[in-house]
């Protein structure tokens, strides 16, 4: 297997996307120009934010027009790091776990913005595993997850009136 660090280099440099800056923390970062902070790669999990940030140029999120809702390009790009973790041989389910967690807690922002959540594409309420419509019932939605979740179930929503 390459190592992690190489390969993100390779994914970049094959889609002309500039790392700008190494993250000290698990957070990324895609800004327009192709341009990523991400942190260097050590585990499924930082290897799975870097592919993360690299979907959110390739997919086009950072293009001017690109009008999709934020859940959704999140979701796009969780789906891309899942795929290219399953191509170099790093997937983990737990990485998917935190991916499915936290389109969950794009989607409680869309909701307490307002958003009705009957429109939510089915492929993410699929892939979630969550019932979101019953969501509109709720005033405030707050997603928590227990630190080192190791199954779906480890994500709780809590729905307030």
């Amino acid at each position: 297997m390459k190592d992690m660090l190489e390969i993100i280099l390779s994914e970049a440099e094959k889609n002309n996307v500039k790392i700008y800056k190494w993250s000290k923390s698990q957070c990324g970062l895609a800004e327009e120009g192709r341009q990523i902070k991400i942190p260097k790669p050590v585990d499924y999990e930082t290897l799975g934010i870097c592919f993360h940030e690299i979907g959110h140029i390739v997919l086009g999120h950072m293009d001017e027009g690109d009008n999709k809702l934020r859940y959704i390009e999140e979701y796009e790009a969780e789906i891309y790091a899942i795929k290219k973790l399953k191509e170099y041989g790093f997937y983990n389910k737990q990485y998917e776990y935190r991916a499915i967690h936290y389109v969950l807690q794009k989607l409680a922002q869309a909701r307490n913005r307002g958003h009705n959540m009957k429109n939510v594409p089915k492929e993410i309420v699929r892939w979630t595993g969550m019932q979101v419509c019953k969501w509109n019932k709720a005033s405030k939605v707050f997603v928590t997850r227990y630190p080192g979740a190791k199954k779906r179930t480890d994500v709780k929503i809590k729905l307030y009136k």
